[in-house]
């Protein structure tokens, strides 16, 4: 739990080392309270900087995939970093939620499975974001990737996709990437489908 200050103005939120409104931020949202301890049901956060890019990102995703989210657990932190940062995870979590919604209506597919503990007596990265009948791993990414994690997964899952809701910058030795999955799902379902076929 995260506790922020903040003054109302107009009718925005704005952070203030002295503010008289006080923002809780847990794991299950946020909650908005005036300085007699009541709580304020009707409110919004004004925007700190460029908020507005990555917003137009997670509704275009909200519209597409039928996923909704509250923005306001991203909106509620004091700074553009952690908005910024919260943001993305939002969408990283609208476009995961979808992508497995696709893949389990086809496929038998195991979220975050552990694969091992340890290679070679060093911890690793060790739960693709999906296993699809148990021999093709995948991982949904909205933006950069860990370079190491996915060569530590190539190790134990050879056919493996990196799937983007958009355009990308992807580089992998074994695995293959595909973008614009939010348009166009089915050229990675063709795919699956000769790999569990072959």
């Amino acid at each position: 739990m995260q506790v922020f200050l903040y003054k109302m103005n107009g009718n925005k939120l704005v952070p203030h080392d002295n503010g008289d409104i006080i923002v809780i931020v847990d794991r299950i949202g946020v909650k908005v309270f005036n300085k007699n301890g009541n709580e304020i049901t009707n409110y919004s956060f004004s925007f700190l900087g460029d908020e507005s890019l990555l917003l137009e990102k997670l509704n275009e995703l909200e519209k597409i995939t039928g996923i909704k989210v509250d923005v306001n657990y991203a909106l509620a932190y004091p700074d553009i970093k952690s908005r910024k940062l919260k943001l993305n995870q939002l969408i990283g979590y609208v476009f995961e939620e979808y992508v497995f919604s696709i893949l389990s209506k086809y496929y038998k597919v195991e979220r975050n499975k552990k694969i091992y503990d340890y290679l070679h007596g060093i911890k690793i990265h060790n739960k693709p974001d999906f296993i699809v009948e148990e021999k093709i791993a995948i991982e949904a990414k909205v933006g950069d990737y860990n370079n190491q994690q996915i060569r530590e997964y190539e190790k134990k899952f050879p056919i493996g996709a990196i799937v983007f809701p958009w355009s990308g910058n992807c580089k992998v030795n074994k695995w293959i990437c595909f973008y614009y999955f939010i348009k166009d799902p089915e050229r990675l379902l063709k795919w699956i489908d000769f790999y569990i076929i072959k």
